[in-house]
């Protein structure tokens, strides 16, 4: 009788643990279903020269070519119209990454996607074959570009930065050069690269990963995210995973990756891979839209989940102030010396943001609303950085 009782008692409580570890954010959910199909196949069709932009016609997105040249205008055009900041980064003579940035409460830490914007091809203007690139990369940029566009009017737990990646066909170039950047920043990097090829229609999508930073960790998270959100894919996870695209240079620099695709090998691989035939008509949309559900789906999971951000957790911040009283029953206090002003986030102990806004040195801090249990306190001032303190709500 006791061991039965036991035993139903690890049940609940393990029960209890999985069902609250990973949940769903209504704010992830609400941005995801604003992706739009029709947008994602005019990007495409614009950035393969099926339509215009404006005048021109892209013919090519090759490195150092007007038509890439081109490419990176659509792109600054297109997040100027959406009231996304960016960066310009000039890496070569005819090399340039565009940085988009969206501002998050904590702006010292980062959720990242990327996609490479250029395409294989040749420098030559007098060249007759045209290789319009859809899948390798249009698909990746246009799924970028509508995360901009979906995101841009929201405000996060931390900054989303999404890279649009130049000179990736010659080695990694952009990429490789911009990685560095994030080495005390960077939460998390997804990369898209190839995501509009399903030949038969199976829903593989693969995970790529590696031992690099908390990438592996990551990768189980979007899997979590696929079933927890019913994207309708089947994931395959690739550990070691094709270092040979942008996700790559973030392993080099021993930080957080994950890459999001098709399938890269085998006979399932997309024939028309850098080939003139890699155009519109060859891809899956409905198969494109749903990983450009995912990925989307992830950076934001992940930007919301902030604590629980795969590294997150694993930096060292020094605790330099003091909560009482400890245990609490309904109101908190705080004692940061000298801080007027500071950022203050409550995260339960599965790394779930449950409270998030600013507040004054000592100004009482109500959490009557809490539930019973452990809790973990994180404030942000300017002259202090980052501190978290535990308390237990009674």
């Amino acid at each position: 009788m006791y061991l039965s009782i036991m035993k139903k008692l690890v049940f609940v409580v393990v029960f209890l643990i999985a069902s609250n570890v990973f949940a769903q954010h209504a704010t992830v959910q609400q941005i995801a279903q604003q992706v739009n199909q029709d947008s994602l196949v005019t990007y495409v069709k614009q950035l393969t020269g099926l339509l215009p932009i404006g005048s021109d016609i892209i013919k090519t997105r090759y490195r150092g070519t007007t038509g890439n040249t081109q490419t990176e205008e659509f792109i600054k055009q297109k997040l100027t119209s959406w009231g996304v900041a960016f960066d310009e980064v000039i890496f070569s003579s005819t090399g340039k990454n565009i940085i988009a940035k969206i501002p998050g409460r904590r702006t010292d830490r980062v959720m990242m996607m990327g996609a490479h914007f250029d395409a294989v091809g040749t420098a030559n203007p007098d060249i007759t074959v045209f290789y319009p690139g859809a899948d390798d990369n249009a698909s990746g940029t246009a799924a970028l570009l509508e995360a901009a566009r979906v995101c841009a009017q929201y405000q996060f737990p931390i900054s989303l930065h999404l890279a649009f990646w130049d000179e990736e066909e010659q080695n990694l170039v952009g990429s490789k050069y911009t990685a560095p950047d994030y080495m005390n920043k960077l939460v998390g990097y997804i990369n898209h690269d190839m995501i509009g090829w399903s030949l038969n229609n199976d829903s593989v999508v693969e995970i790529h990963t590696a031992s690099s930073g908390h990438s592996i960790e990551l990768a189980q998270r979007v899997i979590n995210i696929i079933t927890l959100y019913n994207v309708p894919l089947k994931p395959k996870l690739m550990n070691p995973g094709n270092p040979n695209t942008d996700h790559g240079a973030f392993w080099q620099n021993n930080l957080t990756a994950v890459g999001i695709n098709e399938i890269y090998d085998g006979p399932l691989m997309n024939p028309h891979w850098h080939r003139p035939s890699d155009s519109l008509a060859t891809m899956n949309i409905p198969y494109f839209i749903s990983v450009a559900k995912l990925g989307l789906t992830a950076l934001l999971h992940e930007a919301m989940d902030s604590l629980n951000l795969v590294g997150l957790m694993h930096q060292s911040i020094n605790d330099n102030f003091a909560v009482y009283p400890n245990p609490v029953e309904d109101v908190l206090l705080i004692d940061n010396d000298e801080a007027i002003s500071m950022q203050v986030n409550i995260y339960n102990m599965y790394g779930n943001l449950v409270s998030s806004f600013q507040t004054n040195n000592n100004s009482p801090i109500s959490v009557q609303e809490l539930q019973s249990g452990i809790y973990i306190i994180e404030i942000f001032t300017q002259e202090k950085g980052i501190s978290r303190k535990r308390f237990m709500k009674r």
